[in-house]
């Protein structure tokens, strides 16, 4: 299975493409259209299912208008819901695009799990950088990789001084992550790919609960 980074809009948001079956691929925080489309096209994939790690908009702008050319069913962060209508609370501003809500088809939550395109998802809550961030474990060839949104960076962590954001969570997070067993590539929703065994020799964030 191919995943591939398209890296999206005013502040580069990671946003994940992976082929599912038929050549239909589930699309993870787009930024924008254009260039994803494009993409797409060049890699003979349509687009069918958009899914949206947390509720901030540099990682939904292009949701909405991507979900009504194609059809595709949008999933998305259950304790974000109210962000994804809030041009103030997603922090819009900091897009130079026209806000655009979205209302997810599918609201998911801590422990779900889920089929898109025939990928199976499971989630993992951790809360801080927003109340609905989350960590999306997908099968991968019998290993499982994570989709984190902004929870973790290379050597470094997402900030949670926005809508719902909380420090006290975030740590609580941070916690579970590092106590995850074995090691996973983890996607980022910016900067590079990292991996958890990395991240605990490097981030101080999640060192510091080895």
């Amino acid at each position: 299975m191919q995943i591939y980074q398209l890296p999206l809009g005013a502040l580069q948001t990671n946003c994940y493409i992976i082929e599912g079956e038929n050549h239909r691929a589930v699309v993870i925080d787009p930024a924008s259209v254009t260039e994803l489309e494009m993409f797409l096209n060049t890699h003979g994939l349509t687009l069918g299912t958009i899914i949206i790690t947390h509720g901030h908009f540099d990682h939904f702008a292009g949701a909405a208008e991507l979900s009504r050319k194609s059809g595709a069913k949008i999933f998305a962060s259950a304790p974000d819901e109210v962000m994804y209508a809030s041009a103030a609370k997603s922090w819009a501003d900091f897009m130079p695009v026209e806000f655009q809500p979205i209302k997810p088809d599918k609201l998911f939550s801590d422990g779900e799990e889920f089929t898109a395109e025939g990928l199976k998802f499971r989630v993992m809550s951790a809360p801080g950088h927003t109340a609905g961030s989350c960590l999306l474990f997908l099968q991968n060839d019998g290993e499982e990789v994570i989709f984190c949104g902004d929870v973790v960076f290379l050597m470094g962590i997402g900030r949670t001084d926005g809508y719902s954001g909380n420090t006290r969570e975030m740590l609580d997070s941070l916690e579970r992550i590092a106590r995850l067993p074995g090691d996973y590539k983890i996607y980022p929703g910016h900067g590079g790919s990292t991996t958890l065994s990395y991240e605990l020799e490097n981030n101080p964030y999640l060192g510091r609960y080895r």
